[in-house]
């Protein structure tokens, strides 16, 4: 997730250092990038004795509500950007969760660059943890991931408004989602030794996701850190309610892994 200021879509900062300028970018878009992406994607499910439907779902609805003119009938990013609305006098605690925010922010996304790396690492995760769960239940993981992240950075944000008086950020982005993507990715593995990030040396498995939380924050200063934190605790939860007791959700069944490449 990326974030912004709160406001005008003009004000908006991109998380990977750019600025979208206009209601959807304008029309000055990084053809080169996409063109990259497909590339990528297409030689990517080449590779795959079987396509994770659902993941080729979620990436024609990122790119699409970036480039093409289904942007024209999804909220603009001052209208969708996930953040904590201050409550009026007399309104419940459930108006701080706009339906409308808490879906559509993880589709927009604020630039092409911010774009690429989502829609990149969702094509690994997504065909790693589809092919291993099936599509279904797959789904049913991202929308529950989506949901968690989302409530969770606004009841968070919220709650900093209200004890602490901080002025909350607006974030989009599919990041959240992501990295909860790898924390049941990690903890399903149970991996044990140690790798490499960026030269240091770190144990295997869910130890990587919170390195990788705070690497990114330095590399990238505008990414949500609230947001892809979110993340992270939306994948613990998931793999504590689902995962952890039977080795599958309670709706996962038992299924199958297919052949996939090892990233």
């Amino acid at each position: 997730a990326a974030e912004g200021q709160r406001g005008d879509d003009r004000m908006y900062r991109g998380g990977f250092g750019g600025r979208r300028t206009g209601r959807r970018g304008g029309r000055d878009q990084n053809y080169y990038l996409a063109t990259m992406l497909v590339t990528q994607v297409v030689r990517r499910l080449n590779e795959l004795e079987r396509k994770p439907p659902f993941t080729i779902l979620l990436l024609g609805l990122c790119a699409a509500a970036h480039y093409t003119e289904v942007r024209d009938w999804l909220p603009s990013v001052g209208q969708a950007c996930l953040r904590p609305e201050r409550l009026h006098p007399g309104e419940s605690m459930l108006g701080i969760f706009n339906p409308v925010r808490m879906i559509f922010s993880s589709l927009l996304h604020a630039n092409e660059y911010h774009l690429y790396h989502n829609c990149i690492s969702l094509l690994n995760k997504g065909v790693q943890l589809e092919l291993r769960h099936k599509p279904l239940p797959f789904a049913a993981m991202t929308c529950f991931l989506l949901g968690a992240s989302s409530g969770l950075y606004v009841l968070i944000s919220h709650l900093g408004v209200a004890m602490l008086g901080l002025t909350p950020s607006c974030a989009i982005g599919f990041s959240a989602v992501l990295f909860g993507y790898k924390v049941v990715a990690a903890l399903e593995s149970g991996h044990t030794g140690e790798q490499t990030f960026f030269g240091i040396r770190v144990p295997k498995g869910v130890y990587l996701s919170w390195v990788e939380l705070v690497t990114i924050q330095f590399v990238h200063p505008n990414a949500s850190f609230l947001g892809h934190l979110c993340g992270v605790l939306a994948g613990w939860l998931y793999y504590l309610l689902f995962l952890k007791q039977r080795g599958r959700s309670r709706f996962h069944g038992h299924g199958t892994t297919g052949r996939r490449r090892q990233d």
